[in-house]
């Protein structure tokens, strides 16, 4: 317990919570209260579940919510299991379990790890390192569930609006809003046009595709021929705006991705997603933890199943502890004692990179996250797939200040380094346009060196180029001796379950139970999906199989309903106030921009 971060009691006392929250946080085993020592005496539990996982852990909360007893164990000192968020002596002991293999099934291979601890002065408990990072959509089931769980209590959440598109050697912000569109000088007007037009029909209620399209038409081919529109913004679109990593999606599929991006605009404020503070999927396992202790599952850390007698229904932990079981055990493959039956394993190659800079050009005003995507053949090693990275500074709680850490991944094949070849590829043209972004001298031009002509597109006059050019020559040389130093990188590939090319998985899960010989639950282990699509319907998938029924999933009278009603409206007041803190929102600004879009739709309109 010495090197864990503080946790959301910690940081966050009962005193400053508002009325209408728990005057006090739920207190988990092995963190603010000890580990359970010794569990009773020929336990009886309905269900055991292994890794407290994320899927594994809104399991929990929601079998004890609906009267279920539930034992739920991780063989690992900390929360999360495979989608835990670490600190750097965290990092590197599941660096020596995982090469080891001393957890459970072996899901991670081709794992290497740097840590630079002779130039800096490291503290471990300063990093947040999610092994598996992901954003939250407000329009998204994961966030109802939240919400309807109650379980946003436990949890902070800061907003991410700066989306940026890697091509022509340079990052380009995503401009998918109408005031973006409006102020883009990127963008020609006949080009603003078009893409105001695709705008409105994938924001309408139901998408009603034309009745003469070929079948089995493109994404691509379908924003090219019936919106026309250029290479560049079909790339922003599909891969950018849709978080899209299969170029070959399915049409309907990706226009239901891009959607999601569109549809959760101004829900919480002027941005697309959030991401929850101090850390991601393994912060919100730590959230259904507490909900679940509050509603009876006992808790018990450094502890793994060691065998399991299905016909006696009795399994043995490595404590000793003889428990009988009275319906099943789920476990997540990362814990699991047999592999499942017939079951194929996909490949998720990773590089999480904590640098010496704040990389603050990249993030929107007042907030301190941004995504970067390298689409296909946009990289050095003519990547096939694309390259998705999120960039999270210092202010999301999970770095100190003037660093940040780097997430990227691919879904490219490992054969051959593929995919390490497209990660470092990626790396290398993060490095190259941060230091050319963060060194470029904007205070060396002036008036007299721009000329405007009809389209009102600055060019650069004689003495323009001239600073340019120098300022090129200056990024060369300073490119040449200011690398960006890294304290952490570590590489590995992660196997899933979940195929992500098949168009049955495309939203980050699977319909099929995966079970081994003596009938043991396995959870799928993370996709690739960025987001957290997915992650509620495996829960539910399973709940049903135990239960019979999802009809009941997290159906708990918390409140009545009229407090219900109140308690999710000061959902939105909270987080918006939190928002409008984040981003100092300027209402005058916001009215006047609202105005001059409204004017912009009209002129595109005529």
């Amino acid at each position: 317990m010495s090197d864990r971060r503080p946790s959301i009691v910690e940081r966050r006392p009962s005193s400053a919570l508002s009325s209408r929250r728990p005057s006090i946080i739920p207190q988990l085993e092995g963190i603010e209260k000890p580990n359970t020592p010794n569990l009773p005496e020929n336990m009886n539990v309905d269900v055991l579940i292994c890794g407290t996982g994320l899927i594994n852990s809104i399991l929990a909360a929601a079998l004890s919510w609906q009267g279920t007893s539930v034992l739920h164990i991780d063989s690992n000192p900390y929360y999360g299991d495979d989608s835990a968020t670490l600190t750097i002596e965290q990092i590197k002991n599941w660096f020596i379990g995982s090469k080891f293999n001393k957890t459970g099934f072996k899901n991670y291979k081709n794992i290497h790890l740097y840590i630079n601890d002779n130039d800096f002065n490291i503290v471990s408990k300063d990093y947040g390192i999610d092994l598996s990072p992901k954003i939250l959509f407000p329009r998204s089931s994961l966030l109802d569930l939240l919400i309807k769980s109650r379980v946003y209590h436990y949890l902070e959440f800061q907003s991410l609006s700066n989306f940026h598109t890697f091509e022509n050697n340079n990052l380009g912000k995503l401009n998918a809003n109408k005031e973006d569109i409006f102020t883009s000088n990127e963008i020609d007007l006949n080009s603003k046009r078009k893409l105001m037009k695709f705008l409105k029909f994938i924001s309408s209620p139901v998408i009603e595709l034309p009745d003469n399209l070929p079948k089995d038409i493109s994404i691509q081919n379908f924003l090219k021929k019936n919106f026309k529109l250029d290479d560049k913004l079909i790339n922003e679109i599909i891969f950018t705006l849709g978080l899209i990593n299969n170029p070959k999606i399915q049409l309907i599929d990706a226009l239901n991705k891009i959607k999601r991006y569109i549809l959760s605009f101004n829900i919480y404020g002027n941005f697309p997603t959030l991401y929850s503070k101090f850390g991601g999927p393994g912060e919100i396992s730590q959230g259904f933890c507490r909900s679940a202790a509050v509603a009876g599952t006992i808790y018990k850390l450094n502890t793994k199943l060691k065998s399991y007698d299905f016909e006696n229904k009795t399994a043995i932990l490595n404590d000793g502890s003889n428990i009988k079981i009275n319906e099943r055990i789920i476990s997540s493959l990362n814990q699991s004692i047999n592999k499942p039956e017939n079951c194929k394993f996909y490949e998720i190659s990773r590089i999480i990179a904590i640098v010496d800079k704040s990389c603050n050009e990249w993030f929107q005003d007042g907030e301190s996250s941004s995504i970067i995507i390298f689409p296909p053949n946009s990289l050095n090693s003519q990547n096939e797939y694309p390259v998705q990275c999120l960039i999270m500074g210092s202010e999301t709680g999970c770095c100190p200040k003037g660093r940040s850490i780097w997430y990227l991944h691919t879904i490219a094949p490992t054969i051959n380094d593929i995919a390490i070849n497209d990660l470092n590829s990626a790396l290398l043209k993060l490095e190259e346009n941060y230091i050319r972004e963060s060194t470029f001298n904007f205070n060396e031009f002036n008036d007299d060196d721009l000329n405007y002509y009809n389209n009102n597109k600055p060019i650069l006059t004689e003495s323009g180029s001239m600073k340019l050019s120098k300022s090129l020559l200056d990024f060369k040389f300073k490119f040449s001796n200011e690398r960006i130093n890294y304290l952490m990188k570590l590489s590995f590939t992660q196997l899933t379950n979940i195929d992500q090319l098949n168009p049955e998985n495309i939203n980050g899960y699977n319909k099929e139970i995966l079970k081994t010989d003596n009938n043991i639950i396995i959870v799928n282990m993370p996709s690739s999906e960025l987001s957290y699509d997915g992650i509620v319907e495996e829960a539910k998938k399973i709940y049903k199989e135990i239960v019979g029924d999802d009809s009941d999933f997290f159906n708990v009278d918390f409140e009545d309903e009229e407090e219900e009603i109140e308690i999710s409206n000061e959902l939105d007041a909270e987080i918006k106030a939190e928002v409008e803190e984040i981003i100092n929102v300027d209402n005058n600004q916001t009215t006047q921009s609202n105005q001059q879009s409204e004017e912009f739709e009209m002129e595109l309109e005529s």
